[in-house]
């Protein structure tokens, strides 16, 4: 199956619904599963799933290779509600506008779910990687207490101070080698990465250089916080609304700087319609 997207903002969108997109990942775990790690699966490369949001598309702006590993994942999910906004407003339509349908947002934290649940049904692996003083750990503990069946490993994620691709350089080829070896070993068939945009997706890039089989690989930013317990989602009536942004904010303030890329992605937008790029 192929899936469908488009570029918004020089950024490219799958705009499949999210059961088609679910379905396609399941048929790369079919060939996971009949091969695993043998010579067959070794002819397929690693999927990419990233999660594009507005904070996102902001530092693609001006990170011409972060924009260009954005635009070369298998899947980039619609992941914050600031973006589903840009897109209608913009007027964008997905590939069937027969059926008036609309571009909907896919949190990323809620679709790893759906690959942890499709994994504890499959009997396939998964593999945690991110935070620090066993927040991973923590996070896989507590899937598996909701999943049973699920299996997998978890562990910290480097300590890498700053965002820049430099800080995934500073990691030796030992290093990259020895995690590669890991996911064959243990036949993992899903990683998580939880590091944080833009560091995850750069981590993630460079790991799947090291591996020659078909694993699911997926950024996940603060995931790991919300099924450890540490972080709370927002309510079901505010993420309806559109403002989890704000809810995170409330319980993490340190972030407000990051909050005010959101504001100068809506400017973009409007200054995007009001002058057209072509």
């Amino acid at each position: 199956m192929s899936l469908n997207s488009q570029k918004i903002l020089g950024v490219k969108v799958t705009t499949d619904k999210r059961e088609i997109i679910l379905e396609d990942i399941e048929e790369g775990l079919d060939i996971f599963d009949k091969s695993h790690h043998t010579a067959a699966a070794k002819r397929k490369k690693p999927r990419i799933v990233v999660t594009p949001n507005p904070e996102q598309i902001m530092y693609a702006r001006t990170h011409a290779h972060f924009r260009d590993m954005l635009n070369r994942a298998d899947v980039a999910l619609p992941d914050g509600i600031g973006l589903v906004w840009a897109w209608r407003f913009l007027g964008f339509t997905t590939s069937d506008v027969t059926t008036g349908e609309k571009l909907e947002r896919i949190p990323g934290v809620e679709f790893m779910e759906d690959l942890v649940q499709i994994a504890a049904k499959r009997g396939v692996r998964i593999g945690l990687i991110g935070g620090f003083d066993g927040l991973a750990v923590k996070a896989l503990e507590c899937l598996q207490s909701a999943y049973p069946g699920l299996s997998g490993w978890a562990e910290d994620g480097p300590i890498l101070e700053g965002a820049d691709e430099a800080v995934i350089d500073r990691l030796d080829g030992t290093f990259w080698a020895s995690l590669a070896q890991k996911i064959v070993k243990t036949k993992t068939g899903i990683v998580f990465v939880g590091l944080g945009a833009p560091k995850q997706e750069y981590f993630i890039h460079r790991l799947t250089e090291e591996l020659s089989v078909p694993v699911v690989c997926m950024s996940v930013g603060g995931s790991f916080a919300v099924f450890a317990g540490r972080l709370k989602r927002a309510p079901l009536f505010i993420r309806s609304i559109g403002f989890e942004w704000f809810w995170r904010l409330l319980q993490e303030p340190w972030r407000v700087h990051r909050q005010l890329q959101l504001f100068r992605f809506v400017l973009f937008v409007l200054r995007t319609k009001i002058v057209p790029t072509h």
